[in-house]
């Protein structure tokens, strides 16, 4: 069955006085141009389609490596930022065990005691 269709280009229009040359150019018949035109375009809009749904895929797989690297990396340093206290927390504690244990009738002024006045 054989279908027919008018197609008509505006030439003032550089969109399609640039149709026109290609269909004028080509070494097929007009209808054979148009047809193989067309079925290109519509794989070739497949294609991008498909092309673009892997890129979104690939992105959004990429971004949450990024986000988990980043969320571990910060869950890292926080572990280590109470780590840090918890020694700092042990030390200070151990030192002031240390100065209440150590001796208790300890005069912190007993080296500025003049020994020759205490004599007199």
């Amino acid at each position: 069955m054989i279908k027919t269709t008018n197609l008509r280009f505006n030439l003032d229009k550089p969109d399609h006085r640039k149709a026109y040359d290609i269909l004028k150019g080509s070494e097929m018949s007009y209808s054979n141009t148009i047809v193989a035109a067309l079925i290109s375009f519509s794989e070739n809009e497949e294609n991008r389609k498909t092309l673009l749904d892997g890129i979104r895929k690939i992105v959004r797989e990429e971004l949450d490596t990024v986000f988990q690297n980043v969320y571990s990396e910060q869950t890292s340093n926080l572990s280590e930022i109470s780590i840090s206290e918890n020694i700092a927390q042990e030390e200070i504690q151990k030192n002031a065990d240390s100065i209440n244990t150590d001796d208790s009738d300890f005069d912190e002024n007993e080296d500025f005691v003049d020994d020759d006045f205490l004599e007199m």
